[in-house]
């Protein structure tokens, strides 16, 4: 992905105290897949401690996804606290990404801190995650941290 996605992701997820949550889709090149755009829908709940999307609007926007050859490569969304240790899924977090993973998704999970660090993860640990571009250091395997940060 280019640096400038998790930058922008970074801004969606943390623009209020609640928690934000979305799908990413993009490109498929020579079988390499790039995240590049954002796929937002609406939510049934947002607070501090936890978001909950509305199941017709994602169910809605997954058949729009397919209806233009498109998959659901990520879902990314933001944690309270700030620093990596801020990034571990949760108990719901993982569950979400197992129903993914056994339904044949190549989805990574996104979690963002607060204050710039961001977890890609795979219960199947089948990632790889490349990003072009400046503004994001590789802290430790599958954590980044955003700098530059307005």
């Amino acid at each position: 992905m280019s640096s400038l996605f998790p930058h922008e992701s970074f801004c969606k997820l943390t623009a209020d105290r609640d928690e934000q949550f979305f799908f990413v889709t993009g490109s498929e090149v020579d079988g390499v897949l790039v995240l590049d755009q954002m796929a937002e829908f609406a939510h049934q709940k947002r607070s501090l401690l936890g978001v909950t999307g509305e199941p017709r609007a994602t169910h809605n926007l997954l058949i729009r996804l397919e209806q233009f050859g498109h998959r659901l490569l990520a879902h990314f969304h933001s944690h309270p606290g700030q620093g990596a240790e801020a990034t571990h899924p949760s108990g719901i977090d993982e569950n979400f990404q197992k129903r993914l993973e056994s339904a044949g998704h190549v989805a990574v999970m996104g979690i963002f801190s607060r204050d710039g660090f961001v977890r890609f993860v795979r219960l199947d640990q089948n990632r790889e995650i490349e990003i072009y571009g400046e503004g994001v250091e590789k802290n430790a395997a599958g954590i980044y941290r955003l700098t530059n940060l307005a």
